[in-house]
């Protein structure tokens, strides 16, 4: 049987991504009234097209059931708080063909009345390069820090530029309501990450790295269990002609990021610099 080229799927990846919905992206175009939203968050905000506002020297793009914009308004109702609705704003500065300029609005939003109860503006979230932004998503998973305490995820997709070395990685932040504000608890910590190089036809070799989480108790509310998988593929050409991949796990390792009451202390190695 032959094997599977895991280049050519590494490059076909980014247009699956960004072609085909998946049931999270679904979920994250759970605006209801975004007109209303905008018109609330952003009062002095000027529509400049169908889907184009401009808020002060920003741009914000209304989402698209047809299509996926990774500059568009995502949405998602937040199951573990009924009723209030969680929006991140991209509010791009500048675009242009290798670079974006931009930050990171994310709020809370009552769904009945479309104001936002808890905010954060976080800026350069949005700013790329060669490696580039392909998406925004928000993970509802019960991040619970405590009884009382519940955190929400924000979900950045990145995907390189380099055929010959392809990379694709997806960071996860949380954020708990504090007041009026959101409070970060975990800033950009790598969950998925396939990076490598390849002459374009078969040879090359990647590593893909996967973590999984899971609240465990600490001593200071819940701690965080990150379960790390590192697989290590090569291919080559066989004698046969056909091109063949070898995939090497490595033995899986698990990593412990404890709560301090305000913030997860996340090592430098597995977080996005």
């Amino acid at each position: 049987m032959r094997a599977i080229n895991l280049w050519r799927l590494a490059m076909l990846a980014p247009a699956l991504v960004l072609g085909a919905p998946t049931l999270a992206k679904a979920q994250d175009q759970e605006c209801g009234d975004i007109n209303a939203i905008v018109r609330q968050a952003y009062p002095d905000a000027v529509a400049q097209g169908e889907r184009s506002v401009r808020a002060g020297n920003r741009t914000l793009t209304l989402p698209s059931p047809s299509s996926i914009d990774p500059h568009a308004i995502v949405c998602r109702r937040w199951r573990g708080q009924p009723g209030m609705v969680l929006v991140a704003v991209p509010l791009i500065a500048q675009v242009r063909i290798d670079s974006t300029l931009g930050d990171l609005d994310v709020l809370v939003v009552d769904e009945a009345t479309g104001k936002a109860r808890h905010r954060l503006r976080i800026p350069h979230a949005m700013d790329d390069d060669a490696v580039r932004i392909s998406g925004i998503s928000f993970d509802t998973a019960a991040y619970r820090l405590a009884p009382d305490r519940l955190a929400f995820g924000v979900r950045r997709e990145w995907v390189g530029s380099s055929r010959p070395n392809p990379f694709m990685e997806t960071t996860l932040s949380l954020y708990e309501p504090r007041g009026e504000a959101l409070s970060p608890v975990l800033d950009d910590l790598i969950v998925h990450r396939s990076q490598g190089e390849w002459d374009l036809s078969c040879a090359g070799e990647t590593i893909m790295t996967e973590r999984i989480l899971r609240m465990i108790p600490g001593r200071r509310g819940q701690d965080i269990s990150i379960l790390e998988r590192i697989t290590h593929s090569t291919s080559k050409v066989a004698k046969s002609g056909e091109c063949r991949t070898i995939n090497e796990a490595l033995a899986p390792r698990t990593i412990r990021l404890s709560f301090d009451s305000e913030r997860y202390d996340l090592p430098r190695p597995i977080q996005r610099r």
